[in-house]
């Protein structure tokens, strides 16, 4: 796959280990015109991430293998070409959204999450960022 970004469908890249939220944020996201990728754990989503570019990463904090804070600075510190994509963190543990997270994302969301409130806050972000690449 390409690593250059298309214009014209945004793509989006969910890292989560429990496919519940997976599937909701899937949902939301195809909803709001995404082309979805997901993974189901935090070394496959490392994986995909050193291959292919997104618009939009949705990253759990707190997976087994490899977490999200590893994910976060690999891809801002040893892969440039994801300066660019917009991240959302997701998290059950407020304590894990420290000033350090909240440096490097985009957005935190807390777990459960509510979905009209996703679904609602994707589609801004797509409205943005035709507008940013207008």
């Amino acid at each position: 796959m390409s690593m250059l970004l298309s214009e014209a469908t945004p793509t989006a890249l969910i890292v989560d280990d429990n496919f519940y939220n997976r599937d909701i944020f899937k949902i939301a996201l195809e909803n709001a015109g995404y082309h979805v990728k997901e993974a189901p754990t935090g070394a496959e989503g490392l994986s995909i991430l050193k291959k292919e570019v997104f618009h939009l990463l949705v990253l759990d904090l707190h997976m087994p293998d490899v977490d999200g804070r590893d994910i976060l600075h690999s891809i801002r510190d040893v892969y440039p070409m994801h300066k660019e994509m917009r991240t959302i963190v997701v998290t059950a543990n407020a304590h894990m959204a420290t000033d350090e997270i909240e440096d490097a994302v985009d957005y935190i969301m807390y777990k459960p999450i509510d979905v009209l409130e996703f679904s609602r806050f994707v589609r801004r972000l797509k409205s943005s960022q035709k507008t940013e690449s207008s």
